[in-house]
Protein backbone atom coordinates (compact mmCIF):
# COMPACT_ATOMS: atom_id res chain seq x y z
CA UNK A 1 0.00 0.00 0.00
CA UNK A 2 2.86 2.40 0.91
CA UNK A 3 4.59 1.49 -2.33
CA UNK A 4 1.40 2.39 -4.25
CA UNK A 5 1.04 5.79 -2.48
CA UNK A 6 4.70 6.57 -3.17
CA UNK A 7 4.22 5.84 -6.85
CA UNK A 8 1.16 8.12 -7.01
CA UNK A 9 3.10 10.92 -5.26
CA UNK A 10 6.01 10.70 -7.66
CA UNK A 11 3.64 10.79 -10.63
CA UNK A 12 1.88 13.93 -9.32
CA UNK A 13 5.25 15.67 -8.74
CA UNK A 14 6.36 14.90 -12.30
CA UNK A 15 3.11 16.33 -13.69
CA UNK A 16 3.51 19.50 -11.60
CA UNK A 17 7.07 20.10 -12.81
CA UNK A 18 6.01 19.53 -16.40
CA UNK A 19 3.23 22.07 -15.99
CA UNK A 20 5.69 24.66 -14.60
CA UNK A 21 7.96 24.18 -17.61
CA UNK A 22 5.13 25.04 -20.01
CA UNK A 23 4.02 28.39 -18.51
CA UNK A 24 5.73 30.37 -21.34
CA UNK A 25 8.35 31.87 -18.99
CA UNK A 26 11.97 32.26 -20.16
CA UNK A 27 13.82 29.95 -17.79
CA UNK A 28 17.09 31.85 -18.30
CA UNK A 29 15.71 35.31 -17.36
CA UNK A 30 12.47 34.69 -15.56
CA UNK A 31 10.74 37.13 -17.97
CA UNK A 32 7.10 36.76 -18.97
CA UNK A 33 7.79 38.29 -22.47
CA UNK A 34 7.44 35.96 -25.41
CA UNK A 35 10.59 34.98 -27.27
CA UNK A 36 11.60 37.24 -30.19
CA UNK A 37 11.11 35.84 -33.64
CA UNK A 38 12.92 36.98 -36.78
CA UNK A 39 10.90 39.19 -39.12
CA UNK A 40 10.40 37.80 -42.58
CA UNK A 41 13.05 39.11 -45.00
CA UNK A 42 11.75 41.46 -47.73
CA UNK A 43 13.63 43.15 -50.58
CA UNK A 44 13.82 46.98 -50.52
CA UNK A 45 11.62 48.37 -53.27
CA UNK A 46 13.56 50.11 -56.02
CA UNK A 47 12.69 53.82 -56.45
CA UNK A 48 10.12 54.51 -59.15
CA UNK A 49 11.57 55.78 -62.42
CA UNK A 50 10.37 57.25 -65.69
CA UNK A 51 11.99 57.83 -69.07
CA UNK A 52 12.91 61.44 -69.85
CA UNK A 53 13.85 62.62 -73.35
CA UNK A 54 16.62 65.23 -73.54
CA UNK A 55 19.46 66.47 -75.76
CA UNK A 56 21.48 63.24 -75.65
CA UNK A 57 18.57 60.83 -75.93
CA UNK A 58 16.37 59.12 -73.36
CA UNK A 59 17.35 58.49 -69.74
CA UNK A 60 15.58 56.65 -66.95
CA UNK A 61 15.34 59.09 -64.04
CA UNK A 62 13.70 58.97 -60.59
CA UNK A 63 10.05 59.99 -60.59
CA UNK A 64 10.60 62.36 -57.66
CA UNK A 65 14.34 62.96 -57.18
CA UNK A 66 15.57 64.67 -54.01
CA UNK A 67 19.38 64.47 -54.22
CA UNK A 68 20.25 66.39 -57.38
CA UNK A 69 23.46 67.95 -58.70
CA UNK A 70 23.31 70.62 -61.39
CA UNK A 71 25.90 72.20 -63.67
CA UNK A 72 23.59 75.02 -64.77
CA UNK A 73 20.15 75.25 -63.16
CA UNK A 74 20.54 75.94 -59.43
CA UNK A 75 18.30 79.03 -59.36
CA UNK A 76 15.60 77.27 -61.35
CA UNK A 77 15.70 74.29 -58.97
CA UNK A 78 15.40 76.52 -55.92
CA UNK A 79 12.51 78.34 -57.59
CA UNK A 80 10.55 75.08 -57.76
CA UNK A 81 11.34 74.18 -54.17
CA UNK A 82 14.35 71.86 -54.34
CA UNK A 83 17.84 73.02 -53.37
CA UNK A 84 20.55 71.08 -55.25
CA UNK A 85 23.08 69.21 -53.14
CA UNK A 86 25.85 70.33 -55.51
CA UNK A 87 26.26 72.96 -58.22
CA UNK A 88 28.91 74.42 -60.53
CA UNK A 89 31.05 77.20 -59.05
CA UNK A 90 29.64 80.09 -61.11
CA UNK A 91 26.14 79.35 -59.85
CA UNK A 92 27.25 79.89 -56.26
CA UNK A 93 28.81 83.34 -56.76
CA UNK A 94 26.04 85.07 -54.84
CA UNK A 95 25.28 86.31 -51.35
CA UNK A 96 21.69 85.13 -51.60
CA UNK A 97 21.05 82.90 -48.55
CA UNK A 98 18.92 80.58 -50.69
CA UNK A 99 22.17 79.20 -52.16
CA UNK A 100 23.94 78.55 -48.87
CA UNK A 101 24.81 74.94 -48.10
CA UNK A 102 25.16 73.85 -51.73
CA UNK A 103 28.40 71.98 -52.38
CA UNK A 104 30.76 73.43 -55.01
CA UNK A 105 31.52 70.88 -57.76
CA UNK A 106 33.94 73.09 -59.65
CA UNK A 107 33.70 75.37 -62.72
CA UNK A 108 31.94 74.18 -65.89
CA UNK A 109 35.25 73.74 -67.74
CA UNK A 110 36.87 71.76 -64.91
CA UNK A 111 34.14 69.75 -63.22
CA UNK A 112 35.19 67.81 -60.12
CA UNK A 113 33.75 64.41 -60.95
CA UNK A 114 35.11 62.89 -57.74
CA UNK A 115 33.21 65.50 -55.73
CA UNK A 116 30.00 64.71 -57.56
CA UNK A 117 30.53 61.01 -56.93
CA UNK A 118 31.01 61.64 -53.22
CA UNK A 119 27.64 63.42 -53.07
CA UNK A 120 25.88 60.28 -54.36
CA UNK A 121 23.24 62.14 -56.38
CA UNK A 122 20.08 60.47 -57.67
CA UNK A 123 20.10 62.75 -60.71
CA UNK A 124 22.39 65.21 -62.51
CA UNK A 125 21.03 68.11 -64.58
CA UNK A 126 23.47 69.71 -67.02
CA UNK A 127 23.37 72.54 -69.53
CA UNK A 128 25.59 72.65 -72.60
CA UNK A 129 28.15 69.87 -72.13
CA UNK A 130 30.15 67.81 -74.59
CA UNK A 131 29.50 64.12 -75.15
CA UNK A 132 32.54 63.01 -73.15
CA UNK A 133 31.46 65.05 -70.13
CA UNK A 134 27.95 63.67 -70.40
CA UNK A 135 29.33 60.13 -70.55
CA UNK A 136 31.36 60.67 -67.37
CA UNK A 137 28.42 62.19 -65.55
CA UNK A 138 26.13 59.36 -66.64
CA UNK A 139 28.45 56.84 -65.00
CA UNK A 140 27.86 58.60 -61.68
CA UNK A 141 24.07 59.04 -61.88
CA UNK A 142 21.28 59.41 -64.46
CA UNK A 143 22.00 62.65 -66.33
CA UNK A 144 19.79 64.89 -68.44
CA UNK A 145 21.12 67.71 -70.62
CA UNK A 146 19.03 70.84 -71.26
CA UNK A 147 20.69 73.27 -73.72
CA UNK A 148 20.72 76.79 -72.27
CA UNK A 149 19.53 78.55 -75.42
CA UNK A 150 16.50 76.32 -75.92
CA UNK A 151 14.39 78.24 -73.39
CA UNK A 152 13.94 81.68 -71.86
CA UNK A 153 13.75 82.24 -68.09
CA UNK A 154 10.13 81.12 -67.88
CA UNK A 155 10.88 78.06 -70.00
CA UNK A 156 13.88 77.14 -67.86
CA UNK A 157 11.73 77.05 -64.73
CA UNK A 158 9.03 75.05 -66.47
CA UNK A 159 11.40 72.39 -67.84
CA UNK A 160 13.21 72.01 -64.52
CA UNK A 161 9.85 71.67 -62.80
CA UNK A 162 8.99 68.90 -65.25
CA UNK A 163 12.27 67.03 -64.74
CA UNK A 164 11.89 67.16 -60.96
CA UNK A 165 8.17 66.34 -61.13
CA UNK A 166 7.41 69.66 -59.48
CA UNK A 167 5.11 71.12 -62.10
CA UNK A 168 2.78 72.65 -59.52
CA UNK A 169 5.68 74.42 -57.84
CA UNK A 170 6.86 75.79 -61.21
CA UNK A 171 3.38 77.12 -61.92
CA UNK A 172 3.25 78.69 -58.44
CA UNK A 173 6.57 80.46 -59.07
CA UNK A 174 5.24 81.86 -62.36
CA UNK A 175 2.07 83.10 -60.65
CA UNK A 176 4.08 84.84 -57.91
CA UNK A 177 6.46 86.35 -60.48
CA UNK A 178 3.56 87.64 -62.58
CA UNK A 179 2.23 89.45 -59.50
CA UNK A 180 5.61 91.15 -59.01
CA UNK A 181 5.64 92.10 -62.69
CA UNK A 182 2.19 93.65 -62.44
CA UNK A 183 3.33 95.77 -59.50
CA UNK A 184 6.49 96.84 -61.34
CA UNK A 185 4.60 97.75 -64.50
CA UNK A 186 2.18 99.88 -62.49
CA UNK A 187 5.10 101.86 -61.04
CA UNK A 188 6.58 102.74 -64.44
CA UNK A 189 3.30 103.22 -66.30
CA UNK A 190 3.47 107.03 -65.94
CA UNK A 191 7.16 107.17 -66.84
CA UNK A 192 7.32 105.33 -70.15
CA UNK A 193 4.42 106.25 -72.40
CA UNK A 194 2.80 103.92 -74.90
CA UNK A 195 4.74 103.92 -78.13
CA UNK A 196 8.02 105.00 -76.56
CA UNK A 197 10.97 102.71 -77.18
CA UNK A 198 13.81 101.35 -75.09
CA UNK A 199 17.22 100.31 -76.43
CA UNK A 200 19.96 98.38 -74.65
CA UNK A 201 23.60 98.95 -75.62
CA UNK A 202 26.66 96.99 -74.60
CA UNK A 203 30.13 98.43 -75.04
CA UNK A 204 33.12 96.09 -75.36
CA UNK A 205 36.73 97.09 -76.07
CA UNK A 206 36.33 96.32 -79.77
CA UNK A 207 32.61 95.67 -80.25
CA UNK A 208 29.28 97.44 -79.78
CA UNK A 209 26.12 95.38 -79.29
CA UNK A 210 22.42 96.10 -79.18
CA UNK A 211 20.67 93.56 -76.95
CA UNK A 212 17.72 91.39 -77.93
CA UNK A 213 15.43 89.54 -75.53
CA UNK A 214 17.89 87.49 -73.48
CA UNK A 215 19.78 88.59 -70.36
CA UNK A 216 19.20 92.35 -70.00
CA UNK A 217 16.66 92.28 -72.80
CA UNK A 218 14.48 89.71 -71.08
CA UNK A 219 13.82 91.91 -68.05
CA UNK A 220 13.02 95.03 -70.06
CA UNK A 221 11.27 93.54 -73.07
CA UNK A 222 9.69 90.25 -72.05
CA UNK A 223 9.13 90.89 -68.35
CA UNK A 224 8.25 94.60 -68.24
CA UNK A 225 6.84 94.61 -71.77
CA UNK A 226 8.79 97.66 -72.94
CA UNK A 227 9.11 98.22 -76.67
CA UNK A 228 12.47 97.85 -78.46
CA UNK A 229 13.34 99.96 -81.51
CA UNK A 230 11.54 98.75 -84.63
CA UNK A 231 14.75 97.47 -86.21
CA UNK A 232 15.43 95.32 -83.13
CA UNK A 233 11.85 94.07 -83.02
CA UNK A 234 12.19 92.77 -86.58
CA UNK A 235 15.19 90.68 -85.52
CA UNK A 236 13.33 89.39 -82.45
CA UNK A 237 10.46 88.34 -84.71
CA UNK A 238 12.96 86.22 -86.64
CA UNK A 239 14.60 84.80 -83.51
CA UNK A 240 12.47 84.74 -80.31
CA UNK A 241 15.63 83.99 -78.29
CA UNK A 242 17.75 86.74 -79.87
CA UNK A 243 20.75 87.56 -77.66
CA UNK A 244 22.10 90.63 -79.40
CA UNK A 245 23.17 92.35 -82.59
CA UNK A 246 26.75 93.56 -83.21
CA UNK A 247 26.70 96.94 -84.95
CA UNK A 248 29.17 99.57 -86.08
CA UNK A 249 28.92 103.01 -84.48
CA UNK A 250 27.84 104.45 -87.81
CA UNK A 251 24.64 102.40 -87.48
CA UNK A 252 23.85 103.75 -84.00
CA UNK A 253 21.21 106.29 -85.20
CA UNK A 254 19.20 103.36 -86.62
CA UNK A 255 18.99 101.92 -83.11
CA UNK A 256 17.97 105.16 -81.42
CA UNK A 257 15.27 105.05 -78.71
CA UNK A 258 13.45 107.20 -76.18
CA UNK A 259 15.25 105.44 -73.35
CA UNK A 260 18.66 103.77 -73.39
CA UNK A 261 20.21 101.32 -70.95
CA UNK A 262 23.96 100.94 -71.45
CA UNK A 263 26.38 98.49 -69.88
CA UNK A 264 30.15 98.17 -70.18
CA UNK A 265 32.41 95.16 -70.17
CA UNK A 266 34.83 95.51 -67.26
CA UNK A 267 38.20 97.09 -67.96
CA UNK A 268 39.95 100.40 -68.49
CA UNK A 269 40.02 99.90 -72.25
CA UNK A 270 36.23 99.71 -72.39
CA UNK A 271 35.81 102.78 -70.17
CA UNK A 272 38.09 104.84 -72.43
CA UNK A 273 36.24 103.69 -75.53
CA UNK A 274 32.89 104.68 -74.03
CA UNK A 275 34.25 108.13 -73.19
CA UNK A 276 35.25 108.52 -76.83
CA UNK A 277 31.78 107.40 -77.98
CA UNK A 278 30.08 109.86 -75.62
CA UNK A 279 32.18 112.70 -76.98
CA UNK A 280 31.05 112.04 -80.57
CA UNK A 281 28.12 113.60 -82.41
CA UNK A 282 26.46 110.23 -83.10
CA UNK A 283 25.98 109.70 -79.39
CA UNK A 284 25.07 113.29 -78.54
CA UNK A 285 22.31 113.33 -81.15
CA UNK A 286 20.45 110.31 -79.73
CA UNK A 287 16.97 111.12 -78.38
CA UNK A 288 17.68 109.47 -75.06
CA UNK A 289 20.89 111.45 -74.63
CA UNK A 290 19.19 114.77 -75.42
CA UNK A 291 16.37 114.02 -72.95
CA UNK A 292 18.66 112.69 -70.21
CA UNK A 293 17.12 109.23 -70.47
CA UNK A 294 20.33 107.20 -70.49
CA UNK A 295 20.86 104.72 -67.63
CA UNK A 296 24.22 103.10 -67.03
CA UNK A 297 23.78 99.66 -65.51
CA UNK A 298 26.17 97.11 -64.01
CA UNK A 299 26.93 94.04 -66.07
CA UNK A 300 27.44 92.09 -62.85
CA UNK A 301 23.81 92.77 -61.94
CA UNK A 302 22.23 92.60 -65.35
CA UNK A 303 24.01 89.85 -67.24
CA UNK A 304 22.55 87.04 -65.12
CA UNK A 305 19.67 85.13 -66.66
CA UNK A 306 18.10 83.20 -63.82
CA UNK A 307 14.90 83.71 -61.80
CA UNK A 308 16.87 85.20 -58.91
CA UNK A 309 18.81 87.54 -61.25
CA UNK A 310 15.66 88.74 -63.00
CA UNK A 311 14.03 89.81 -59.74
CA UNK A 312 17.07 91.95 -58.84
CA UNK A 313 17.11 93.47 -62.34
CA UNK A 314 13.39 94.15 -62.17
CA UNK A 315 13.80 96.20 -59.00
CA UNK A 316 16.78 98.05 -60.47
CA UNK A 317 14.87 98.92 -63.65
CA UNK A 318 11.94 100.33 -61.70
CA UNK A 319 14.26 102.41 -59.51
CA UNK A 320 16.07 103.85 -62.54
CA UNK A 321 12.95 104.64 -64.55
CA UNK A 322 11.15 106.28 -61.62
CA UNK A 323 14.04 108.34 -60.21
Amino acid sequence: MKRYLLTISLLLLALTLAACGNTGKDSSSGSNAPKETEAPQTETAAPATRVYKHFYGETSIPVKPEKVVTLQYASQMISVGLKPIGAASHLLETTDPAFQGIEDIGPPDDINFEKILSLQPELIIAGDVEQDVYDKLSKIAPTVVIPWMDYDVFGHVQVIGDILNRQDEAAAWKTAFDEKLAAAKAKIADKVADGQTVAIYRVDPKEFYVYGVRNIGFTLYKALGLQPPAIVQKEIDKDPNLWGIPISLEMLPDYDADYVFVTLLDGEETSKRFETIQAGSLWKNLKAVKNNHVYKISMDTWLGYTPHDIEVQLNDAVNLLTQ
